[in-house]
Protein backbone atom coordinates (compact mmCIF):
# COMPACT_ATOMS: atom_id res chain seq x y z
CA UNK A 1 0.00 0.00 0.00
CA UNK A 2 1.61 3.26 -0.68
CA UNK A 3 2.01 5.82 1.75
CA UNK A 4 0.04 8.61 1.90
CA UNK A 5 3.08 10.60 3.09
CA UNK A 6 5.95 11.84 0.49
CA UNK A 7 9.22 10.61 0.53
CA UNK A 8 10.98 13.80 -0.64
CA UNK A 9 11.40 15.92 3.05
CA UNK A 10 10.37 19.21 1.04
CA UNK A 11 7.40 17.27 -0.19
CA UNK A 12 6.57 16.32 3.42
CA UNK A 13 6.92 19.48 4.67
CA UNK A 14 4.53 20.59 2.35
CA UNK A 15 2.00 17.86 3.49
CA UNK A 16 2.28 18.40 7.14
CA UNK A 17 1.74 22.05 6.49
CA UNK A 18 -1.53 21.50 4.48
CA UNK A 19 -2.13 18.54 7.47
CA UNK A 20 -2.05 21.16 10.06
CA UNK A 21 -4.32 23.98 8.29
CA UNK A 22 -6.84 21.14 8.35
CA UNK A 23 -6.42 20.20 12.03
CA UNK A 24 -6.35 24.27 13.07
CA UNK A 25 -9.94 24.52 10.65
CA UNK A 26 -11.52 21.09 12.12
CA UNK A 27 -9.73 19.24 14.31
CA UNK A 28 -11.69 20.14 16.93
CA UNK A 29 -14.87 18.70 15.04
CA UNK A 30 -13.01 15.24 15.11
CA UNK A 31 -11.90 14.94 18.32
CA UNK A 32 -8.38 16.67 18.72
CA UNK A 33 -7.75 19.21 21.67
CA UNK A 34 -6.38 22.47 21.49
CA UNK A 35 -3.69 21.59 23.24
CA UNK A 36 -2.95 18.55 20.77
CA UNK A 37 -3.18 20.88 17.87
CA UNK A 38 -0.87 23.63 19.30
CA UNK A 39 1.90 20.98 19.85
CA UNK A 40 1.53 19.47 16.19
CA UNK A 41 2.14 22.79 15.19
CA UNK A 42 4.76 23.45 17.20
CA UNK A 43 6.40 20.47 16.56
CA UNK A 44 6.04 21.45 12.47
CA UNK A 45 7.68 24.88 12.72
CA UNK A 46 10.62 23.29 14.67
CA UNK A 47 10.63 20.74 11.61
CA UNK A 48 10.28 23.74 9.43
CA UNK A 49 13.09 25.71 10.51
CA UNK A 50 15.52 22.66 11.05
CA UNK A 51 15.22 21.76 7.35
CA UNK A 52 15.63 25.33 5.80
CA UNK A 53 18.97 25.71 8.10
CA UNK A 54 20.03 22.41 6.81
CA UNK A 55 19.43 23.86 3.45
CA UNK A 56 21.23 26.95 4.33
CA UNK A 57 24.57 24.83 5.87
CA UNK A 58 24.47 22.60 2.06
CA UNK A 59 24.50 25.62 0.27
CA UNK A 60 27.68 27.00 2.34
CA UNK A 61 29.31 24.06 2.10
CA UNK A 62 29.08 23.61 -1.44
CA UNK A 63 30.45 27.40 -1.33
CA UNK A 64 32.80 26.79 0.71
CA UNK A 65 33.92 23.61 -1.09
CA UNK A 66 34.55 25.49 -4.09
CA UNK A 67 36.22 27.98 -2.28
CA UNK A 68 38.93 25.74 -1.01
CA UNK A 69 38.94 24.01 -4.61
CA UNK A 70 40.14 27.48 -6.10
CA UNK A 71 42.36 28.37 -3.44
CA UNK A 72 43.77 24.96 -3.28
CA UNK A 73 44.30 25.47 -7.13
CA UNK A 74 46.43 28.97 -7.07
CA UNK A 75 48.74 27.74 -4.32
CA UNK A 76 49.47 24.65 -5.87
CA UNK A 77 50.52 26.44 -8.90
CA UNK A 78 52.20 28.75 -7.50
CA UNK A 79 54.09 26.15 -5.51
CA UNK A 80 55.04 24.39 -8.74
CA UNK A 81 56.27 27.66 -10.43
CA UNK A 82 58.66 28.04 -7.66
CA UNK A 83 59.96 24.83 -6.64
CA UNK A 84 60.71 23.89 -10.13
CA UNK A 85 62.57 27.36 -10.23
CA UNK A 86 64.30 26.25 -7.35
CA UNK A 87 65.26 22.67 -8.31
CA UNK A 88 67.30 24.05 -11.52
CA UNK A 89 68.79 27.28 -9.99
CA UNK A 90 72.29 27.47 -10.73
CA UNK A 91 74.84 25.63 -7.67
CA UNK A 92 71.52 23.77 -6.38
CA UNK A 93 72.65 21.45 -4.19
CA UNK A 94 70.75 18.11 -2.96
CA UNK A 95 70.92 18.80 0.48
CA UNK A 96 69.29 22.14 -0.38
CA UNK A 97 67.04 20.01 -2.57
CA UNK A 98 66.20 17.60 0.49
CA UNK A 99 65.42 20.50 2.80
CA UNK A 100 63.26 22.43 0.49
CA UNK A 101 61.14 18.87 0.00
CA UNK A 102 62.28 18.55 -3.43
CA UNK A 103 62.44 15.45 -5.50
CA UNK A 104 66.23 14.44 -4.97
CA UNK A 105 67.66 12.70 -8.36
CA UNK A 106 68.83 9.36 -7.98
CA UNK A 107 72.26 9.56 -9.47
CA UNK A 108 72.80 5.45 -8.53
CA UNK A 109 69.74 3.73 -9.81
CA UNK A 110 69.30 0.32 -8.15
CA UNK A 111 69.72 -2.14 -10.96
CA UNK A 112 67.00 -4.75 -11.60
CA UNK A 113 68.12 -8.52 -9.87
CA UNK A 114 69.40 -9.90 -13.29
CA UNK A 115 67.79 -13.35 -12.37
CA UNK A 116 64.54 -10.94 -11.70
CA UNK A 117 62.43 -12.55 -14.32
CA UNK A 118 62.64 -16.30 -12.41
CA UNK A 119 60.85 -14.92 -9.06
CA UNK A 120 58.11 -13.96 -11.42
CA UNK A 121 54.91 -16.36 -11.31
CA UNK A 122 54.61 -17.95 -14.95
CA UNK A 123 51.58 -16.66 -16.76
CA UNK A 124 48.25 -18.38 -16.91
CA UNK A 125 46.50 -19.41 -19.90
CA UNK A 126 43.01 -19.29 -20.58
CA UNK A 127 41.84 -20.33 -24.13
CA UNK A 128 38.54 -19.32 -26.43
CA UNK A 129 38.13 -21.26 -29.18
CA UNK A 130 34.79 -20.69 -29.55
CA UNK A 131 35.03 -19.34 -33.83
CA UNK A 132 36.09 -21.18 -35.72
CA UNK A 133 39.77 -21.39 -37.04
CA UNK A 134 40.81 -19.20 -34.38
CA UNK A 135 42.20 -19.46 -30.99
CA UNK A 136 42.05 -16.41 -28.67
CA UNK A 137 45.28 -16.97 -25.81
CA UNK A 138 44.14 -14.72 -22.73
CA UNK A 139 47.78 -14.87 -20.93
CA UNK A 140 48.77 -13.46 -17.56
CA UNK A 141 48.44 -13.43 -13.78
CA UNK A 142 44.41 -13.39 -14.32
CA UNK A 143 43.54 -14.05 -18.04
CA UNK A 144 39.55 -14.44 -17.02
CA UNK A 145 39.49 -11.16 -16.84
CA UNK A 146 41.20 -8.87 -18.81
CA UNK A 147 40.54 -5.66 -16.61
CA UNK A 148 42.90 -7.43 -14.30
CA UNK A 149 45.30 -8.93 -16.13
CA UNK A 150 47.76 -6.44 -15.90
CA UNK A 151 51.38 -7.73 -17.75
CA UNK A 152 53.40 -8.11 -13.61
CA UNK A 153 56.41 -5.33 -13.43
CA UNK A 154 59.44 -6.75 -14.60
CA UNK A 155 58.11 -7.91 -17.94
CA UNK A 156 58.03 -6.58 -21.67
CA UNK A 157 55.54 -9.23 -22.97
CA UNK A 158 54.89 -12.92 -22.96
CA UNK A 159 56.39 -15.76 -25.72
CA UNK A 160 53.57 -17.88 -26.72
CA UNK A 161 54.08 -21.17 -28.05
CA UNK A 162 52.05 -23.94 -29.83
CA UNK A 163 52.14 -27.42 -30.89
CA UNK A 164 49.42 -29.11 -32.95
CA UNK A 165 48.33 -32.64 -32.09
CA UNK A 166 48.27 -31.82 -27.90
CA UNK A 167 51.93 -32.27 -25.86
CA UNK A 168 54.61 -32.86 -27.42
CA UNK A 169 57.34 -35.46 -26.19
CA UNK A 170 60.04 -33.55 -27.56
CA UNK A 171 60.91 -29.78 -26.77
CA UNK A 172 61.15 -29.24 -30.42
CA UNK A 173 58.15 -29.99 -31.56
CA UNK A 174 56.86 -26.65 -29.78
CA UNK A 175 55.99 -24.10 -32.35
CA UNK A 176 56.96 -20.24 -31.46
CA UNK A 177 54.22 -18.05 -32.13
CA UNK A 178 56.03 -14.40 -31.26
CA UNK A 179 55.89 -11.84 -28.59
CA UNK A 180 52.99 -11.09 -27.38
CA UNK A 181 52.64 -7.92 -25.34
CA UNK A 182 49.11 -7.61 -24.88
CA UNK A 183 46.43 -10.40 -24.04
CA UNK A 184 45.21 -11.60 -25.91
CA UNK A 185 46.99 -13.27 -28.58
CA UNK A 186 45.30 -14.65 -32.20
CA UNK A 187 46.22 -18.03 -33.19
CA UNK A 188 44.81 -18.29 -36.42
CA UNK A 189 44.88 -22.03 -37.60
CA UNK A 190 43.85 -23.54 -40.75
CA UNK A 191 42.31 -27.28 -40.74
CA UNK A 192 39.82 -29.29 -42.28
CA UNK A 193 38.48 -31.64 -39.33
CA UNK A 194 38.86 -30.86 -35.70
CA UNK A 195 42.35 -30.41 -34.35
CA UNK A 196 43.88 -30.57 -30.91
CA UNK A 197 46.60 -27.86 -30.04
CA UNK A 198 48.70 -27.50 -27.19
CA UNK A 199 49.90 -24.14 -25.81
CA UNK A 200 52.54 -22.86 -23.36
CA UNK A 201 53.57 -19.40 -22.28
CA UNK A 202 56.61 -17.80 -20.36
CA UNK A 203 57.37 -13.72 -19.67
CA UNK A 204 60.32 -12.34 -20.72
CA UNK A 205 62.06 -9.79 -18.56
CA UNK A 206 63.46 -6.06 -19.86
CA UNK A 207 66.38 -7.46 -19.87
CA UNK A 208 65.63 -9.82 -22.44
CA UNK A 209 65.70 -12.75 -20.77
CA UNK A 210 62.80 -15.29 -20.49
CA UNK A 211 61.47 -16.89 -17.55
CA UNK A 212 60.34 -20.39 -17.22
CA UNK A 213 57.09 -21.53 -18.87
CA UNK A 214 53.90 -22.26 -17.10
CA UNK A 215 51.61 -25.46 -17.32
CA UNK A 216 50.50 -25.95 -21.21
CA UNK A 217 46.91 -25.92 -21.86
CA UNK A 218 44.86 -27.68 -24.38
CA UNK A 219 42.19 -27.61 -26.82
CA UNK A 220 40.53 -28.89 -29.84
CA UNK A 221 39.75 -26.29 -33.05
CA UNK A 222 36.63 -26.40 -34.83
CA UNK A 223 36.75 -26.04 -37.92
Amino acid sequence: MRDYIPRDEARRIEWMSSFAHFLNTHGADYGFSGGEIAAFVAALTNAKTAFSDNITQQDLARAATVSKNAALAVAMGLSRKHAQRLQYYPGMTDSVRALAGLTVPDTNPTPAPPDEIFTITPPLLRLDFSKHNQVSIHWGPNPANEQRNGRPKGTRGCQIQAVRGGRPESERDWMDLGLSTRSPHIHTVHESTPTTYAYRARYIGRNQKYGPFGNPVVCTVSV
